[in-house]
């Protein structure tokens, strides 16, 4: 049995562009009912727009909890693609950003600029928080001489 796939806790991904991505894209998710990611994989290989290209099970794991930002927009525009497709959604409909105003997007508009954004953003420390000796201070493992 498939496990559930959960948006990352703000723990394992702070606040900044790069969650702002994975909300979005994980918005798609949910709304296509949680696909599998093999599932997923699997529509996007058999898709004759996509035939330059696969998206693994992994990459498209990662995408949605945060661990990577796709370089080629073509993986994030095929997984939105799917996601949009098994949701009865159209990609390129257009929305009142902010829900009122003048100013609109379209799902895949502002998917790509929140990519964009992600891609610009440095990636989030990895590393967890010291504890215990030093304080969190940085050591050489070498002595200075």
């Amino acid at each position: 049995m498939a496990q559930v796939l959960r948006i990352p806790t703000a723990a394992e991904l702070p606040d900044g562009p790069r969650r702002q991505f994975v909300e979005a894209l994980f918005s798609h998710y949910r709304d296509a009912g949680r696909p599998t990611l093999r599932a997923i994989a699997d529509d996007i290989a058999g898709k004759s727009q996509f035939d330059a290209f696969t998206v693994s099970r992994e990459t498209i794991r990662k995408m949605l909890r945060g661990k990577t930002v796709p370089l080629s927009w073509a993986v994030v525009d095929a997984v939105l693609t799917v996601l949009c497709e098994r949701a009865h959604v159209d990609p390129d409909a257009e929305y009142h950003v902010g829900g009122f105003g003048d100013d609109t997007s379209t799902w895949r508009q502002d998917l790509r600029r929140m990519w964009n954004e992600a891609l610009d953003a440095p990636p989030p420390s990895s590393s967890p928080p010291s504890s215990g000796w030093g304080g969190g201070a940085s050591y050489a493992d070498e002595p200075p001489f």
